[in-house]
């Protein structure tokens, strides 16, 4: 609701366009790659288990004070709420994702981070579809729900510490694990290995762009003709079907591994998710005027929001899994894993700033704006592929030749 959902929020209570929403979406990437280089300083003085209950606490009251700004309206209040929490939301996920990896070997990681990938979309696909609901209906529910989320969090958490106090249980292990020694258990397989370099670039490069699109379409979609006829519950729901389609992928990926060792199936995908944003942010009337239909207006951004949340499930699953396997599982990484989608976050809803200032609200000039960045992130990840491509080949001759002259 504070993330992608947000825009339908500030549409409908303060009557925000495209710049509005441009600003503040790419305001809070800068926070957000704040908060996510502050995770490894943090569990460096607190337990994972410590510091996520900290953060939960922290995230539920500033939820709490956004109801009270939501109730008067205060449009400052409300922004500044968004910030806290995006920050400690950034702090919260890279510690998170180290949890999960901790402590684990590579086929025992790849069932972990195939459940975590199916449970935290599927939250947010229904969140986004209902969000709409929630903000005709009860206003304030926008921040009360998130509040009462956390403080079940919280709940659980403490359960889970006090009802296993003293019992050496693998998760107290991993947990100690995480703060005093790298997690040598993640080793790669060979084969992962071989293309590693390949791995490495394109999770680094690819993961942003991801950011750039999903935040950079996010405030367009309000303001597409397809979208403009509808209330603002239909059009979360609408909005709903990217994030739908990126839970499917998710759960095909984590069904199967024949992809931990193909890193270009990311090059694949990012070639169509920028199709997919062009597709989606282009409706056929627009080239085609009134010869096209408002249904057939819809049916195209539906059938391009499932291309593209299907790309978005593989960029993302590779780049945490290739980077957490092949950085050992530390926050340190997942950090840098969070810090890189606040780059895209920023990257996206940034260029459309820039265009905003020159033409305000105007919806064609900004999807050129966000288009370029995305063109572009996307043959940074085709060339990034080609270079580390003939990097690892190099390297795998060079030592298939050692190990011959060792013989």
């Amino acid at each position: 609701m504070f993330t992608i959902g947000i825009v339908f929020y500030t549409k409908d209570r303060f009557g925000w366009g495209l710049t509005e929403n441009f600003r503040l979406a790419a305001a809070q990437g800068v926070v957000y790659v704040m908060g996510a280089l502050s995770a490894h300083a943090l569990t460096s003085r607190l337990s994972h288990r410590v510091a996520t209950i900290a953060l939960h606490s922290a995230m539920a009251l500033a939820c709490l004070a956004g109801v009270l700004a939501a109730d008067r309206s205060a449009v400052a209040a409300v922004v500044a709420v968004l910030f806290a929490y995006t920050f400690f939301s950034a702090v919260a996920w890279p510690i998170l994702e180290s949890l999960v990896s901790v402590g684990t070997t590579g086929p025992t990681l790849a069932r972990r981070l195939g459940v975590y990938n199916v449970v935290w979309p599927a939250v947010g696909a229904v969140v986004l579809a209902i969000s709409g609901t929630v903000i005709e209906r009860l206003p304030i529910g926008v921040f009360l729900v998130p509040a009462i989320a956390h403080l079940v969090c919280i709940g659980l958490a403490w359960m889970a510490r006090t009802s296993s106090k003293g019992v050496p249980t693998a998760t107290h292990a991993a947990d100690d694990q995480s703060q005093h020694a790298p997690h040598a258990a993640l080793l790669p397989s060979p084969e992962l290995m071989r293309v590693r370099t390949v791995a490495l670039w394109v999770s680094r490069l690819g993961l942003p762009a991801t950011y750039a699109v999903i935040y950079g379409l996010m405030p367009l979609l309000p303001s597409l003709p397809a979208m403009e006829r509808l209330d603002t519950s239909t059009q979360t729901f609408v909005s709903s079907a990217w994030p739908a389609a990126r839970w499917l992928a998710f759960v095909a990926l984590a069904a199967g591994t024949w992809w931990h060792t193909r890193p270009r199936v990311m090059v694949a995908a990012a070639v169509a998710m920028g199709i997919a944003f062009l597709g989606c942010a282009l409706p056929p009337s627009q080239f085609l005027g009134t010869a096209i239909s408002p249904t057939a207006d819809m049916a195209a951004l539906l059938l391009w929001q499932v291309v593209l949340g299907a790309s978005l499930g593989v960029i993302y699953s590779g780049s945490l899994y290739f980077g957490m396997v092949l950085s050992e599982g530390s926050t340190e990484h997942s950090g840098y894993h969070e810090a890189l989608i606040g780059l895209g976050w920023i990257l996206g809803p940034g260029a459309g700033v820039l265009m905003q200032v020159l033409a305000p609200d105007n919806r064609g000039l900004a999807v050129v704006a966000v288009g370029s960045v995305i063109g572009l992130s996307v043959i940074a990840v085709v060339a990034a592929s080609v270079i580390a491509g003939r990097t690892d080949r190099r390297g795998t001759h060079t030592k298939t030749l050692a190990n011959t002259a060792q013989t």
